[in-house]
């Protein structure tokens, strides 16, 4: 084996040598998932956007394993981000003869091979294919910060080997957890929700203390995130031209989009407009939402709302909390909703708009309207309407309001509407 790749996996392997690494705060109990599949044959996918954890996550099983007893010399992590590696991403053979090599270096019986952005090397799929196909002694676990790539190839090439699991930045639990806030006051919890709006979910940015560098921070992973997982990945041509969509898609939260009108305003076709948000979408940038219709055909030719994966990248990247804190909050709605597996996520719309339509088994199981506060009368009557009306599209689903900190219930046309903080509707959800 190369000296220097050696090195590097010396490197990134501390526990062969007894050394201690950073596995940060646990998050494994949120997605216990990850656990049980290190017993199942089958390759196991971990996706989301990048800086969500998933490679900490790594650690964390490899520090599980090491704990179940599992020897550390049968434990290799290979960080295809590693610079070094760059060179070799195009060889065929690559992968393959680290693998075997470190094999016969390595007599055991079983063995834990975890490889973090898998995405980078090109030849990936069909490497894990013979290896997964010919060593059953091998466990594999994968992450990747971008799913086409991933979803093209599972579909054909490794169907039936593999499981996945998404990581997302960390929910409003999760963050009062790695701050130690697990006894708070309602006030306290209102003033803690409202710091989480702002600076998002990303673990490394709960624990910064410093505001000017989370900000730096937020804006170095946007960065990262349009070079590196959609420019970069695939092989945009018009870099400045995707810069000014992405903006303009993460100031309009939440807001109806046209991609033709989107298209005159930049300058773009709009097929270009198509597929730059779907790069994003690969990226687990954005995220779309349709407009319910019992007719697939109908839901994907209606207008569309698009939401970000993290509240802290809207704030970082457009506009600030306090110019519309009412989309913000609506964002971290979705981002909750979409952490339920079993649901599919609409809008409702015909004279007047519901922000969402849960389904779940093929049924509409609820519907929401999101704002800030109740307190404006405007405000109030508009909510309401849309809410009604989507509950008399949908007979018998419980109908919420999610606030900022409102709480009551309300009556009106023999329907009961539950107002409520969004955070405690998170918390219920997880009951």
């Amino acid at each position: 084996m190369d000296r220097r790749i050696q090195a590097v996996l010396d490197r990134q392997n501390p526990w062969w040598f007894g050394r201690t690494y950073n596995t940060g705060q646990n998050r494994l109990g949120s997605y216990p998932e990850l656990i049980r599949y290190l017993d199942a044959r089958e390759i196991l996918f971990i996706q989301g956007v990048r800086r969500s954890g998933k490679s900490t996550m790594m650690f964390q099983m490899v520090e599980h394993l090491i704990h179940q007893g599992t020897d550390p010399d049968s434990i290799l992590y290979i960080n295809l981000d590693e610079p070094l590696f760059t060179g070799w991403m195009h060889d065929p053979g690559f992968l393959n003869e680290l693998i075997e090599e470190y094999l016969e270096k390595i007599n055991k019986p079983h063995y834990f091979i975890f490889i973090d952005e898998i995405q980078n090397y090109e030849e990936w799929v069909g490497s894990i294919k013979v290896s997964y196909d010919t060593k059953p002694q091998i466990k594999w676990t994968l992450t990747s910060s971008t799913s086409s790539l991933l979803k093209r190839n599972l579909a054909t090439k490794i169907s039936g080997r593999y499981l996945s699991i998404t990581v997302y930045p960390l929910s409003f639990e999760e963050y009062l957890s790695f701050l130690g806030e697990t006894r708070v006051s309602i006030t306290r919890k209102n003033q803690l929700f409202e710091h989480y709006l702002k600076y998002g979910g990303f673990p490394r940015i709960t624990v910064e203390s410093d505001i000017s560098l989370r900000h730096d921070l937020l804006t170095s992973y946007y960065e990262t995130i349009y070079l590196k997982d959609i420019m970069m990945a695939h092989n945009i041509r018009s870099p400045a031209y995707l810069v000014d969509l992405l903006y303009f898609l993460i100031s309009n939260t939440g807001n109806l989009l046209s991609y033709t009108r989107l298209g005159e305003q930049i300058g773009i076709s709009t097929d270009t407009v198509r597929e730059y948000i779907e790069c994003a979408y690969d990226a687990y940038l954005l995220y779309p939402v349709l407009k319910y219709d019992p007719s697939v055909k109908k839901q994907l030719y209606n207008m569309k709302k698009l939401y970000c994966i993290d509240t802290g990248l809207i704030n970082a990247v457009s506009f600030k909390f306090s110019e519309n804190a009412g989309k913000i909050l609506e964002n971290y709605v979705f981002t909750t909703l979409i952490r339920k597996k079993e649901s599919s996520v609409f809008y409702h719309r015909v004279r007047y708009e519901c922000d969402f339509l849960i389904q779940e088994n093929h049924r509409i199981v609820s519907a929401i309207q999101v704002c800030t506060s109740l307190e404006n009368s405007e405000v109030r009557n508009r909510e309401i309407r849309g809410l009604i009306e989507a509950m008399d599209s949908h007979p018998g689903v419980p109908g919420y309001i999610l606030t900022m900190n409102d709480s009551e219930q309300l009556e009106v046309d023999d329907k009961i509407i539950q107002v409520m903080p969004a955070f405690e509707y998170a918390e219920m959800l997880k009951k």
